[in-house]
């Protein structure tokens, strides 16, 4: 289980958390290479739903223009981070589609293999992008929780949730595949992807996808497990270099070594300011 960092609310919910494969019992093959690919895969989605979690849970708590305590910079933190997020996501499924599904369907001889998830990311691809939009075009006295990012959010994250549960169950099904070839296919396709793109674009992930990465992981969950695999100065470089001066990251539920912290903005007790019952 996650080790929360107090007794209250944190973001595993209200979306619950993927449960980590590799610590599910009665696994056939156990020493096969399918459990690990869908564990790997089982923490980059728990990354994308703390995020979600983080920002319905903090969204509500931050005032806009017309109420007591705005302050424009929370605002445009807030809009900053829920950018970050949207491209994390993004970047998440481009891999998939670029190069984790082709290469799944050329190894397995099943064209149609990843064929379910491909569509599952048509269901919620739309409501991604106008997030996008929204927190990239909106002035922070413009910003509205209701009638404005939580109708977007309400739109596509049961459908993004869904799925992101459904892959998981998808990579589970993979035991009868050549383990060996299996795992020299995922080293594989992940490093072509890490390779690709510019140094502009490099750059632009360092500061802004990594530090959603890092600021929505945590190594504690379910007894931890070590996730990514990055070397060992990554998050110093992110907090010292990528990250500094970005207050966007306030809103991360987990420190830079993945570890989880309050949240910031998190919901108040009711009664105080009347904001409790709006989340």
């Amino acid at each position: 289980m996650t080790t929360k960092p107090s007794d209250a609310l944190w973001v595993d919910g209200p979306f619950p958390l993927v449960p980590t494969p590799v610590k599910r019992p009665g696994l056939k093959n156990p020493d096969h290479f399918y459990i690990e690919a869908a564990t790997d895969m089982a923490q980059a989605h728990n990354v994308i739903i703390r995020g979600l979690n983080a920002i319905i849970l903090q969204a509500p708590n931050v005032p806009n223009s017309s109420e007591e305590g705005y302050k424009p910079k929370d605002v445009k933190d807030l809009l900053s981070f829920v950018q970050s997020w949207t491209k994390m996501v993004h970047h998440h499924h481009d891999v998939e589609e670029t190069y984790i599904f082709p290469e799944m369907a050329k190894f397995s001889g099943d064209p149609e293999l990843m064929e379910g998830p491909w569509h599952e990311h048509r269901l919620f691809q739309g409501g991604l992008e106008k997030l996008l939009a929204y927190a990239t075009a909106t002035q922070p006295d413009e910003y509205r929780w209701v009638g404005g990012m939580k109708e977007i959010i309400d739109s596509f994250s049961k459908h993004l949730t869904d799925h992101l549960y459904a892959e998981i169950d998808v990579l589970l099904s993979f035991g009868h595949f050549d383990s060996e070839g299996y795992r020299k296919l995922w080293i594989g396709t992940h490093a072509v992807a890490s390779s690709a793109g510019n140094l502009r674009q490099k750059l632009n992930m360092l500061s802004d996808v990594f530090p959603c990465v890092y600021g929505c992981n945590d190594k504690t969950y379910e007894g931890g497990h070590s996730w990514p695999e990055l070397p060992w100065i990554m998050p110093y470089l992110i907090k010292y270099w990528f990250a500094i001066g970005n207050g966007a990251w306030r809103f991360c539920p987990s420190d830079w070594w993945c570890n989880p912290r309050p949240l910031t903005f998190a919901p108040r007790a009711k009664g105080q300011n009347g904001r409790a019952d709006r989340a």
